[in-house]
């Protein structure tokens, strides 16, 4: 204890509001000598890369302005690439549709006319039966009618004479009773 003692007097005879010029005069000229120095050797290369560091913030901020323009022009870009191919689309789809339309309608006029044909053909085929039919139908009637007359004639006729006088009656013959 006897040390703090001795101590505590030095800190009473200089108090805190004294001024002791020795060390005021030798304070500031320590701290002339840092402010040369830090100049001389600090000032410079901080202030240089302060310098350096402001250019390239600013020019990192320059490149972001380029690029987002950039890219608005690219996105811009592909809108109107987008719309384009949106448009082209919807026109193929429309061009599809019409030669779908189209072939439809060329397929059913095609089944129409191969209808209209098959009828056509089987009226024809039908007329062309009803004219064999007809004729064997003639024939036998005039095979029927000989041999008919045949029995109840009984004459001197000849066949070729009898078949003569048969077809000649069936000619006159209306034409709507034999079909």
């Amino acid at each position: 204890m006897a040390s703090f003692a001795t101590v505590m007097p030095v800190f009473a005879a200089g108090g805190i509001t004294s001024i002791n010029p020795g060390l005021t005069l030798w304070t500031g000229i320590t701290f002339l000598l840092l402010l040369l120095v830090l100049a001389k050797f600090a000032w410079g290369p901080i202030v240089k890369q302060l310098a350096d560091r402001e250019r390239s913030i600013r020019e990192a901020i320059d490149s972001a302005k380029k690029e987002r323009a950039e890219a608005e022009k690219l996105m811009l870009a592909q809108k109107d690439a987008l719309a384009q191919a949106q448009r082209e689309a919807a026109e193929l789809a429309r061009r599809n549709q019409a030669e779908v339309e189209t072939l439809r309608q060329e397929l059913t006029a095609r089944a129409r006319k191969e209808a209209d044909d098959l009828v056509a053909d089987a009226r024809r085929q039908i007329t062309e039966e009803i004219s064999k039919a007809r004729a064997e139908l003639k024939a036998q009637v005039v095979d029927l009618a000989i041999d008919a007359a045949a029995r109840l004639v009984k004459a001197n006729l000849d066949e070729k004479s009898q078949r003569a006088l048969v077809e000649e009656y069936i000619a006159q013959l209306p034409t709507n009773r034999a079909a």
